[in-house]
């Protein structure tokens, strides 16, 4: 992840040259995918129109990845309902291969933002249709927030989220539990093998 502070996703000049040193490094290092996300504020305090999203910058970070599949994070969760579907244009126009988001407020769970991921996903899926926007792909939508496996079964079948992130810790854990990530996998496929089961009865 690259994020020069945790104090917001803006970022003046300074921030951003510290962003793009750090994902050369990285890339240099090995790394095979980066997750960022640069917001421009709250520019709809000047014009109803304008993006939330810094569309030249976060394009000069996704070039700079040469081809590595980048993630548009959380920073995506700071951004109203009612600007998603411009907001999802943007970013495919920045070439994101995915957006992470819980659907709702920081600080909030996906399973309390069922209804908004539903329709995110569903809007994803619509301009997706087998084409692509600005001559890229139509971000995958990453659900977190809270997954873990007593829920991301019934994420799965309420949103159609095909893909999700998960710290996978337990209480009072400070890593990944690998039984809680081998049981969201099972969770996952029986989900799946139940939507498969209706979808042939129908």
């Amino acid at each position: 992840m690259i994020r020069p502070h945790a104090n917001s996703f803006c970022y003046d000049e300074y921030d951003f040259e510290v962003m793009k040193q750090t994902l050369n490094s990285l890339k240099s290092c090995g790394a095979d995918g980066f997750v960022f996300g640069i917001l421009t504020g709250s520019p709809q305090k000047c014009d109803p129109n304008a993006s939330w999203v810094d569309v030249s910058r976060n394009k000069q970070l996704v070039q700079l990845a040469e081809g590595r599949p980048c993630t548009f994070h959380r920073a995506f969760d700071l951004i109203p309902e009612s600007h998603w579907e411009t907001t999802l244009a943007d970013i495919t126009e920045c070439g994101f291969a995915s957006i992470l988001t819980n659907g709702g407020p920081s600080g909030t769970k996906a399973t309390e933002c069922v209804d908004k991921l539903q329709k995110l996903v569903r809007y994803q899926t619509q301009l997706q249709g087998g084409r692509k926007l600005h001559n890229h792909k139509v971000p995958e939508i990453i659900v977190g927030g809270g997954v873990r496996a007593s829920n991301i079964g019934l994420l799965h079948m309420i949103t159609g989220a095909t893909a999700f992130h998960s710290a996978a810790l337990l209480v009072s854990e400070e890593l990944a539990c690998v039984d809680e990530v081998f049981k969201m996998k099972d969770e996952i496929s029986r989900a799946r093998e139940v939507e498969g089961n209706e979808q042939a009865r129908s």
